[in-house]
């Protein structure tokens, strides 16, 4: 493999959420403690950073392109990253058939994105809006077989 695969692999691990000492109690908040987090979340009331990169220190350039990489390293890589995301209690879901070049670009494209940390709950990452014409996904849209079904049955 690579050498900057496994530089990167290692990048990816020292990326992990680190654990906190008494935190395996957080799965244990009051109902109001989890409100508060929530609404925090909602009215954006909080000094966390916007992005999973600035919580994680990973950044999108340390990442080579999806041409660059063949799609077992791609697939290792990905796995690394699922992986990272869910000690920060995110995760990606992302259609399985989906091809690696195209998989991989969006995964990594997470780090871009605003990634709160829900100790109680985990917050999803789909890549679907609902409007299959215009979704990222195209063809491999989980929406597209209903929006198609909707649109020639009006």
């Amino acid at each position: 493999m690579n050498p900057y695969i496994l530089h990167l692999l290692d990048d990816i691990k020292s990326a992990h959420r680190p654990f906190v000492t008494g935190e395996q109690n957080n799965f244990e908040l009051s109902f109001e403690d989890e409100m508060e987090i929530v609404e925090r979340w909602a009215t954006r009331n909080c000094d966390e950073p916007p992005s999973l990169s600035q919580q994680c220190g990973l950044s999108i350039e340390q990442f080579p392109p999806p041409e660059k990489l063949d799609e077992d390293e791609m697939k290792v890589i990905m796995e690394a990253f699922h992986q990272m995301l869910s000690t920060w209690h995110l995760e990606a879901d992302i259609p399985f058939d989906l091809p690696g070049h195209r998989a991989y670009p969006l995964l990594i494209n997470i780090l871009n994105k605003e990634a709160w940390y829900f100790p109680g709950g985990m917050m999803h990452f789909d890549f679907c809006t609902g409007n299959a014409p215009d979704c990222e996904l195209k063809e491999y849209c989980p929406c597209l077989k209903y929006w198609n079904e909707n649109v020639f049955e009006s």
